[in-house]
């Protein structure tokens, strides 16, 4: 309700003393406060009309007046409505001129309209006011409850909550990290400095968690009227985000022994693997993405919004989280596959991300997922997987008898080391690590060049190859890889 509103109704026959702008006739009052006290605002809220027949006002120094009007803008007044009568037959003098001077409203109200009937009047105006913004809230939450239906995601949520309140709108989590919002090109405050912001009105959402995501709304106007707004919708967005986290939640074992079985190289077979991605509920026959994230330290934070992210671009998404490792596996890209890794790799803020789009078969699957966890260790930025990886082969590698066989290569250079204290391997294992320049090895190991070259030729006579070839390099980079492998 405005100050122009009760100027326009007819029946309470009120007067503007003051020259008051449209701007500031159009303050919003919340409720009125029907008060004879010389000094009421301890017990007024914000934009509260005052409703006052100046009883006990018996005085006329300027000075006085002004103390009391200033004392109501600390309030931030709405207005005052004077009501003429048995204690002043007159507005006095020194009101109008303080309320003028501080630019608060002044209302005359005459003798035949009685100060409850302002009170009523406006109480009435603001509860049907409050059943047409539950009216309102409803149909949004109704129209979200539509969309939901249809599988749309949080940020088509956001669409039509902003197209109703005309906000910006963003939705929080729990580590006070923006993962969805609407419009894009709105700017939110993250981390600390999201508590301090008293431009922005946060709602819980009803999510059943100690520390729920949270729906943020840049106030423009009245905080009352958008909480009331967004009350019913906020179970709708926190069904949404439940719904993206139970279906990861429920997959969260089969996605566990899925992953178990891919790097199992050695125990489990191309059937196993198969019968593990047939359990997860996804179509053989469809082509799948693979996303791995490192979701360690700071990273953490982001876990909420890249599992939006990845529901946003997939029909089918799988995810767990193992070892501080995001692993997602998706199909059916709401656009395509090169669309959704897009949208992935520029994620803000940036994470270290795997992605790899369009695999065909289980074979290849096993091999991309086996990359993108030895890939994700040494990326700090979103990246596109290549097609082949060393470390994928070295894996498949492993389970078909060449780890055994690299152990047996290796095993004369462990002798020879516990032997004389040598340090060869771990000499071997630096130079192949620094890309075989000999300066860098030198300066990791703390030896001089020619230490390091006599090593060199002392691993050659034990091991009968050249290092000096491609060949010989290859073979101690994959020996030394294979007697590495882990489960993950």
């Amino acid at each position: 309700m405005r100050i122009t509103d009760l100027l326009a109704d007819p029946s309470l026959e009120l007067g503007l003393e003051t020259p008051s702008s449209a701007k500031r006739l159009d303050r919003e009052i919340i409720r009125c406060a029907p008060m004879e006290h010389l000094d009421p605002t301890p017990f007024m809220d914000d934009n509260q009309l005052l409703l006052t027949s100046g009883i006990g006002m018996n005085f006329s120094a300027q000075s006085i007046w002004d103390g009391y009007v200033e004392r109501l803008t600390r309030v931030s007044v709405s207005a005052v409505a004077f009501a003429v009568g048995p204690a002043h037959r007159e507005i006095p003098p020194g009101l109008v001129a303080a309320c003028t001077a501080q630019d608060v409203p002044l209302l005359r109200v005459p003798t035949t309209v009685p100060l409850h009937k302002i009170d009523q009047y406006v109480e009435e105006w603001l509860q049907a006011e409050r059943i047409r913004r539950f009216d309102r809230g409803w149909a949004l939450a109704d129209e979200c409850a539509r969309l939901a239906s249809q599988g749309a995601e949080i940020t088509t949520l956001l669409t039509a909550i902003h197209a109703v309140i005309e906000q910006p709108v963003a939705v929080y989590d729990a580590f006070d990290s923006v993962i969805a919002q609407y419009p894009e090109t709105a700017t939110w405050r993250t981390g600390a400095q999201h508590a301090d912001s008293p431009d922005v009105l946060s709602v819980p959402l009803p999510m059943g968690l100690s520390n729920p995501c949270r729906l943020a709304v840049r106030l423009l106007r009245s905080a009352n009227e958008i909480a009331t707004l967004l009350a019913p919708v906020s179970s709708i967005l926190a069904l949404q985000l439940n719904r993206a986290v139970g279906v990861d939640a429920s997959s969260h074992q089969d996605m566990l022994r899925f992953v178990n079985r891919c790097i199992a190289w050695s125990e489990s077979t191309r059937s196993d693997v198969a019968n593990a991605f047939h359990e997860l509920g996804l179509n053989r026959r469809a082509h799948s993405a693979l996303a791995v994230a490192d979701m360690s330290g700071e990273h953490a934070a982001a876990a909420w919004k890249l599992r939006v992210a990845l529901h946003a671009a997939f029909h089918d998404v799988r995810v767990a989280e193992i070892d501080e490792r995001l692993i997602a596996l998706a199909q059916f890209p709401r656009e395509s596959f090169e669309n959704a890794g897009d949208s992935l790799m520029h994620m803000q803020p940036p994470l270290p991300l795997v992605y790899r789009g369009g695999l065909r078969t289980i074979d290849e699957l096993r091999i991309s997922l086996v990359h993108a966890l030895d890939l994700v260790q040494h990326t700090a930025v979103p990246v596109v997987a290549p097609a082949l990886g060393l470390s994928a082969v070295v894996a498949a590698a492993a389970g078909r008898g060449a780890r055994e066989s690299a152990e047996r290569f290796l095993a004369p250079l462990l002798e020879y080391d516990e032997q004389r204290s040598a340090e060869l391997i771990p000499t071997l294992r630096a130079w192949i690590r620094n890309d075989a320049q000999p300066s860098r090895t030198c300066e990791e190991l703390f030896i001089h060049r020619n230490s390091l070259g006599y090593r060199l030729r002392r691993i050659e006579e034990i091991l009968g190859l050249s290092l000096d070839t491609l060949e010989g390099k290859s073979t101690c980079l994959m020996a030394l890889r294979l007697v590495d492998i882990e489960p993950y």
